[in-house]
């Protein structure tokens, strides 16, 4: 599969991975929010237990993501994603059919491979192994989209549950994965892996190898790896409080969903931002910005409880700043490592990210309770800050 195609060429399969990523997170990921209070009615299964499918899925994805990544730069992503929309649409059955916690939490054994093998770098290694240096503007076009997934499958979801009921709305979504998703990723070229150049200054191309020198890499993939794990320990844990916390600073319910319900547009536009404008940076000077403004929101928020201006703009901020570093999550080491071994480089990446991740719902819970509004808000500052300065010492050593 050749990789340096332009944009029209695969316009046509780039709009339908799209779609895919869209029904992906949207009915895996997403529907738990809906489905949770048909879950706990019927199964009698807690917020503890139905949420903690979601931690199955991101260990699962930890366990296997690096043999993953080798296996997708030697063959490609075709077999993998097709399988994985087979593995999604089984297990998304499965748990239609789930009697109880045991069976429940059996069934996102089976979601949580069959979600590696489709989404996430899955489909980065995807587009960095059809569009070669437009790796970057499309995967933040394609997250862009991305961002509609909860727009679009809250509603989606609430509809068939309340029509239809949750084991009927789980079967239709299984279905989607064999009927579209599955079409689609079998749609993907077949890949060719390049022979291995002989070493020398000049034997890749600066796309291919990438911008760090052999002896920095260990290194570089270090910082690389805390930067992105401790920001995404505040990604993951901190939303899930937000209205929570708003709460507890003083403003109204009503208020604090509403303000809330601006994270989604501010994603958005961080992200378009970073797709029309972000080829003209650094993609690293750009995660320094996002990394930069979560702490100061935090800090900012923290400060000054209970203003409705205030925590609007923490909202704005904050959401900007992550949706920013979600996009430099998947690009930075396609910049910094090259094409060359990328699917391996993203396998070792998200092992700590998504222990990481998994860790987060818990931890932020527990913080809550402990320290309250403020005393989270410093903490998620503090971490965040940790963050910053991984990324500026990865910087520095960049510059020498």
């Amino acid at each position: 599969m050749p990789v340096s195609r332009r944009l029209p060429e695969y316009s046509l399969l780039l709009s339908g991975l799209a779609l895919t990523r869209i029904i992906g997170w949207g009915s895996i990921y997403y529907s738990p929010s809906v489905l949770a209070a048909y879950l706990d009615r019927e199964l009698k299964l807690g917020p503890a237990v139905i949420f903690g499918g979601i931690t199955i899925l991101l260990v699962i994805g930890a366990a296997i993501a690096p043999l993953l990544g080798r296996h997708l730069d030697r063959r490609g992503t075709r077999h993998a994603m097709a399988l994985g929309a087979v593995i999604s649409g089984l297990g998304l059955a499965l748990l239609a059919l789930a009697q109880g916690p045991v069976s429940y939490l059996a069934t996102w054994f089976v979601i949580g491979i069959g979600h590696a093998m489709q989404l996430a770098n899955t489909g980065n290694v995807t587009v960095a192994q059809l569009m070669g240096e437009r790796t970057r503007r499309v995967i933040g076009l394609m997250m862009l989209v991305t961002g509609l997934a909860s727009s679009v499958f809250w509603p989606l979801t609430a509809w068939l549950s309340a029509d239809y009921g949750w084991r009927t709305c789980l079967m239709v979504f299984a279905a989607i994965q064999l009927v579209i998703v599955l079409p689609i990723h079998l749609a993907i070229p077949a890949y060719r892996a390049k022979p291995l150049a002989e070493p020398g200054p000049s034997a890749m191309p600066a796309e291919e190898q990438g911008r760090v020198p052999p002896g920095e890499r260990r290194a570089i993939f270090w910082l690389l790896a805390l930067s992105f794990s401790a920001s995404g320990l505040v990604s993951w844990g901190l939303p899930l409080h937000i209205i929570g916390l708003m709460q507890g600073a003083g403003i109204g319910a009503v208020s604090a969903v509403t303000i809330a319900s601006l994270s989604g547009p501010a994603t958005l536009m961080a992200r378009a931002v970073d797709a029309v404008a972000g080829e003209r940076l650094p993609v690293e000077r750009v995660a320094l910005a996002g990394l930069a403004l979560g702490p100061a929101a935090c800090v900012l928020m923290a400060l000054a409880p209970g203003s409705s201006a205030i925590a609007i703009a923490f909202v704005m901020l904050f959401s900007a700043a992550m949706g920013v570093i979600a996009v430099a999550r998947a690009t930075l080491p396609l910049a910094l490592f090259g094409r060359q071994g990328f699917g391996a480089m993203l396998g070792r990446l998200t092992v700590p990210q998504n222990l990481t991740f998994a860790a987060a719902p818990l931890l932020f819970a527990l913080l809550v309770e402990r320290l309250g509004a403020s005393g989270t808000l410093m903490v998620s500052a503090v971490i965040q800050s940790m963050a910053l300065l991984a990324m500026i010492v990865l910087v520095r050593r960049l510059r020498t």
